[in-house]
């Protein structure tokens, strides 16, 4: 799989999962220890060059899954 497609479907994911957890996106940041500007980057479908797996890890640790499930 190209990584375009992998970017919107992490992206997706991140957007659905903050949506249906009722959480603002500086919550999200805050809960989760990324900056607001990744969290940004993130809603408008790119993966900033700077993030790292940790961050994926954090994102599913205030979700309550599992890192991989933001990849599928």
């Amino acid at each position: 799989m190209e990584f375009q497609k992998e970017a919107e479907i992490f992206c997706g994911n991140v957007n659905r999962r903050r949506a249906e957890a009722g959480l603002a996106i500086s919550e999200l940041a805050q809960r989760s220890g990324l900056p607001l500007a990744m969290l940004e980057a993130l809603e408008q479908g790119v993966i900033p060059e700077e993030m790292m797996v940790d961050d994926a890890f954090n994102l599913a640790q205030v979700f309550g899954c599992k890192t991989y499930e933001l990849f599928e």
